[in-house]
């Protein structure tokens, strides 16, 4: 089995290694004039840095006269580890994992443990393949976990492609799988489906990554004698403490959607920190512009959660790298690679430069190699919208006097409500209440699906994505059945992405040639696109502010409470499909 990435030292690096740690060779570069957080010991050190090739030979003032290839200065800056981002979809970004790259790496995220299920889903084993190329070739440490749910609950929606187990087991052994990603079947856990047994069986010994919000009680201890090892769904202080009493880490999240690092940070203290770590999950680059990647969470929890910053930096590195086994990650110590954010100041996480594997990302090429690394990757670019366009009538939804089973959205959250809401032939007794429908992509032939929707605040138009976690159908909301068919036709002309239409315009579009989930443009060209849909969505009175993700959650059917698939609506506390109307 190939050493995985990080922990391939060969020989001859690990003899020279030695002989500058020992001082008998110089060192290639010599930090000096800096100070180190100690994550260990709660401390802050005045040392030296010397480093052989990737990794950190040595630290302490004994360093600070050797004669080295290269003195780098410091200025006093504060060294901490690289950060790692816990668990995230790259896909969420709508960046290339290079554009990704070069996004976040100069913010300080060195590592990250992505699962690819969402192109995963649509395309299978020949999405799943080009993001182990992608990894390869970055200088990011990217892990992929293997994916585990595909789909995420079979039976219960349509997906692009199929990957079993023994397409998942060809994957072990590749230098940039360290186990399974998020179980999210854990009704199939729990109750010990075989077909989930035999994917855990498969990866036993391995990081296998849960996916189990709300879960508490009976339900918990099964899922986690199984031998599942972390969640980054919990939503309540309650549920997370539950989960840290019975030994579950805890991956505390803050993305564009879902937003839990207010809640659970109190959590967090010095004896239970090394069970607790961060994620973005899903973050757009908007977002990672405007406020930034880990280093957003940190300087949240320092400056307005009250986190002590030894603790928010261990949260950020150390913690994550011990749960993953990742040896040469997490420390600025003897050994580890030289992974290092360096700080001007610790409490607002304000940048001085980062090295990744030895070198500043200032002296590498992020942004004129991001094209040609894309290319040499061998990207899948065909149109996976297999649906021929639909017509008004395809959407028509007939109301009758009665109770009907609507979704209600929480603004900054994943989960949602099961509203029973009285129509009385003309109106409902609630306001705020629009059809959905999910539309099947990979021409199977469907109708389809509708229901209701309170809670986005749109008074006019249609809002439509082909990111619809995680099997990525057309999700669309709309207030008339021609603007919602409008919208619908303008991504599967497009090959996917996202459209706000009124009337019969489109107002605006981001189109996702990928999958119908990433771009090939600059991070900077998305962003200005979703500025654009911004302004579009708030002109027809979405209230969101992140609608497109937010409505991409309410496809999943392993997300509390009632969630709609191509299949139909889907109550994900029985796990059961209900009609629309009661």
């Amino acid at each position: 089995m190939a050493k995985k990435k990080t922990e391939d030292l060969s020989r001859s690096e690990l003899k020279k290694l030695l002989a500058v740690a020992r001082g008998d060779q110089e060192p290639d570069t010599l930090i000096k004039n800096v100070k180190i957080l100690d994550l260990v010991c709660g401390e802050e050190i005045d040392s030296a840095i010397a480093l052989s090739g990737r990794h950190i030979a040595g630290v302490g003032k004994e360093y600070e006269e050797s004669k080295a290839k290269k003195v780098w200065d410091a200025k006093g800056a504060t060294a901490v580890p690289g950060f790692i981002d816990g668990h995230l979809h790259v896909e969420s970004s709508m960046m290339h994992p290079f554009e990704f790259e070069r996004l976040t790496l100069p913010l300080g995220t060195t590592t990250a443990i992505c699962d690819p299920h969402e192109i995963t889903n649509v395309m299978g084993e020949k999405g799943f393949s080009w993001f182990l190329r992608c990894s390869k070739l970055m200088n990011q440490n990217l892990f992929v976990q293997v994916s585990s749910s595909i789909p995420a609950l079979p039976g219960f929606e349509t997906n692009g492609s199929p990957f079993d187990v023994e397409q998942m087991k060809k994957f072990k052994g590749h230098p940039s799988v360290m186990g399974l990603a998020e179980m999210m079947n854990f009704p199939g856990v729990i109750n010990g489906d075989d077909q989930v047994l035999d994917k855990l069986e498969a990866f036993e010994g391995m990081n296998i990554d849960g996916h189990c919000p709300l879960l508490c009680g009976k339900a918990l201890n099964a899922y986690l004698a199984a031998g599942i090892q972390n969640c980054h769904e919990t939503v309540t202080y309650d549920e997370g403490k539950e989960k840290l009493q019975k030994g579950m880490a805890l991956i505390i999240r803050e993305g564009s959607v879902a937003k839990n690092l207010k809640t659970l940070a109190p959590l967090v203290t010095e004896f239970n920190s090394p069970q607790c770590f961060l994620c973005t999950d899903d973050r757009n680059p908007y977002e990672i512009f405007k406020e930034g990647h880990i280093n957003y969470l940190i300087k949240e929890m320092i400056n307005s959660l009250g986190v002590p910053p030894h603790i928010a930096y261990r949260l950020s590195s150390f913690s994550a790298a011990k749960h993953f086994g990742l040896k040469r990650l997490g420390l600025i110590a003897p050994g580890k690679q030289a992974d290092i954010v360096f700080l001007n100041d610790v409490k607002k996480v304000d940048i001085l430069d980062v090295f990744i594997s030895g070198k500043s990302v200032k002296d590498l090429k992020l942004k004129s190699e991001a094209s040609q690394k894309l290319e040499k990757s061998l990207p899948p670019r065909e149109n996976t919208i297999k649906r021929e366009p639909i017509v008004p009538s395809d959407l028509n939804l007939t109301l009758s006097q009665g109770i009907y089973n609507v979704i209600e959205i929480i603004p900054d959250e994943i989960i949602t409500n099961h509203l029973k809401v009285t129509y009385d032939g003309s109106q409902f007794n609630e306001s705020d209440v629009l059809q959905i429908a999910v539309v099947e992509r990979y021409g199977k032939g469907l109708k389809p699906s509708l229901g209701l929707v309170k809670g986005t605040g749109l008074k006019t138009g249609a809002i439509a994505s082909s990111v619809a976690h995680d099997s990525h159908n057309i999700i669309v909301i709309g207030k008339t059945k021609e603007e919602m068919a409008l919208a619908v036709n303008t991504l599967i002309k497009e090959g996917g992405g996202f459209c706000v239409t009124e009337g019969d315009q489109v107002l605006s579009s981001l189109p996702l040639p990928i999958a119908g989930l990433l771009s090939l443009e600059s991070a900077e060209t998305i962003t200005e696109n979703i500025e654009e849909l911004r302004a579009s969505f708030k002109k027809i009175g979405v209230v969101l502010k992140e609608p497109f993700l937010q409505m991409a959650f309410l496809a999943l059917p392993v997300i509390p409470t009632l969630k709609i698939t191509d299949k139909g609506l889907v109550d994900v506390t029985k796990f059961e499909f209900v009609s629309i109307k009661r």
